[in-house]
């Protein structure tokens, strides 16, 4: 009599679940916002790959295990090149020594906000020779929106209109300007002394470290 010998069933199910969660995790790292969630599943394909590799086939543990390292590595990337982003946006565009400078008492120099784009857009080079270790004081600015808060408010200014595109640029002050800024209303005009100017992610910049003149307190 012939016996019929059914095939072993692979009961390495942790290697399985390794392995299609490592790729999940792999797939999602490169997709910026959501590869958040990498954070949780790639550790996860390692585990259970790591607790497979103790059973038999462990083929798929393996792999579960290199897509999972993998997928971290990416996170760590996209995490590193976040924080690289963030510094840059928060330099000072015009001081490349990366040293803090205190520029309470420095040379004042006017300028626009529509000026400062202009130059900075034809030429950054030229525009730091000129701007920097300076305040930059800002004349009959006109706010065209509000932001922040009491404790650090802010305010929108036309800089540019490209191809029915308004460019702003937010300018940013202490608690202390905070008081008369909520007086203030769209489309008022304000005068303000600015210490620090930085790129942002896409295109224009940002000001920062400004008070108002003492006319519009």
């Amino acid at each position: 009599m012939t016996e019929t010998v059914e095939p072993k069933s692979d009961r390495n199910s942790l290697g399985k679940a390794s392995f299609v969660i490592g790729l999940i995790a792999l797939a999602v790292s490169f997709i910026p916002i959501v590869g958040f969630v990498s954070w949780l599943l790639a550790p996860l394909a390692i585990l259970f790959g790591l607790i497979a590799l103790m059973r038999p086939s462990k083929s798929l543990a393996i792999v579960g295990i290199i897509t999972g390292a993998i997928a971290l590595l990416v996170c760590y990337l996209w995490l590193e090149g976040t924080k690289g982003v963030g510094q840059a946006m928060n330099a000072d565009t015009f001081n490349n020594t990366g040293e803090t400078l205190d520029l309470s008492t420095a040379p004042i120099i006017d300028t626009t906000i529509k000026g400062l784009w202009n130059e900075m857009e034809a030429n950054k080079v030229a525009a730091g020779q000129k701007y920097g270790e300076k305040r930059l004081q800002f004349k009959g600015e006109r706010i065209a929106d509000f932001g922040g808060d009491a404790q650090n408010p802010t305010l929108s200014i036309q800089a540019a209109q490209k191809d029915y595109v308004i460019h702003s640029v937010v300018v940013s002050f202490d608690a202390t300007n905070g008081n008369s800024i909520a007086k203030l209303s769209k489309g008022d005009t304000v005068d303000f002394i600015c210490t620090k100017v930085s790129e942002t992610i896409f295109e224009g910049f940002s000001l920062s470290g400004c008070t108002l003149n003492p006319s519009d307190k």
